[in-house]
């Protein structure tokens, strides 16, 4: 599961709650091999996502790019280290943490990796993500 309950942010900055909440939602969330829908729940309907090279929009494109990510994932665990907000009051943010995985064949890997995040408030008052983008090492499990 994702530990990111105290994540570090800016000295003299402070995010919103409900946001950091967010966050800790998403990370559990992603880590969780069958909570495809509910993964695809935390973008708008028509959001952007980028994971490395590949672009995912709209939520059926998440969804199958959600899929094939466990595809050779038998478990995967998020941390958070650090979040940087774009500004006061921004719902724009820069998040670094780690990931482990292991795969299908037990081998394991881990990663560092950082995301480009923007939220939006839906009109039932829940925040969800319009643009997401995670940068990370591809190479790293060639190695």
């Amino acid at each position: 599961m994702a530990d990111i309950t105290n994540p570090l942010l800016p000295q003299g900055w402070s995010v919103d709650s409900d946001i950091i909440q967010f966050f800790i939602d998403f990370y559990k969330i992603s880590d969780s091999p069958t909570a495809h829908d509910t993964y695809t729940g935390m973008f708008t309907g028509d959001a952007t996502f980028k994971l490395a090279s590949s672009t995912s929009i709209g939520r059926e494109d998440i969804l199958a790019k959600r899929r094939s990510m466990w595809s050779t994932v038998s478990s995967r665990e998020h941390t958070v280290v650090k979040i940087f907000p774009f500004g006061p009051n921004a719902h724009e943010f820069m998040l670094y943490g780690g990931v482990k995985y292991t795969f299908e064949t037990g081998q394991k890997a881990e990663k560092d990796w950082a995301a480009r995040a923007d939220l939006a408030k839906g009109p039932d008052g829940k925040w969800r993500m319009k643009y997401y983008q995670v940068y990370l090492d591809t190479g790293a499990n060639a190695k």
